[in-house]
């Protein structure tokens, strides 16, 4: 069984090799091209998939981006978000009449309709008199 492990190994490094050859970039090769890399690797098994290895793993280094750390390279800058004002707060050019707010006109409304509702609810069930105080008293 220790025999058969390290040619399994050698093996799986020569395949390993022969297949990331087939599928590589041209630019992977370090200058040479992809038949020339494969007849190197069939040739010399060992020393052949090493140099791939290395060849297109430095190759592929150069081409890839930095990595991306997810942080920006300086501080944050504070957000810029445009100052919120409520139509109703008046400035300069605004006009002091809520009637003239379409919003304030709104929250009226919305007053108004709930005042109804609450007047509508309280006539829809009178409160309940008791007939024995009534009486009594």
């Amino acid at each position: 069984m220790l025999r058969v492990l390290p040619m399994l190994a050698y093996l799986a490094l020569v395949v390993y090799a022969l297949v990331d050859v087939v599928q590589s970039d041209e630019e992977d090769g370090g200058g040479i091209q992809k038949g020339f890399w494969i007849l190197i690797i069939l040739l010399l098994p060992f020393a052949g998939s090493i140099a791939w290895l290395v060849v297109s793993r430095r190759a592929r280094a150069h081409r890839r981006p930095a990595p991306r750390t997810g942080y920006p390279a300086g501080p944050v800058p504070p957000a810029q978000y445009p100052g919120r004002r409520r139509t109703w707060e008046t400035d300069d050019s605004a006009s002091a009449d809520p009637d003239d707010d379409a919003e304030m006109r709104w929250l009226l409304e919305q007053a108004r309709l709930k005042r109804e509702r609450e007047q509508a609810a309280g006539s829809a069930h009178p409160p309940a008199q008791d007939d024995e105080r009534g009486a009594a008293g």
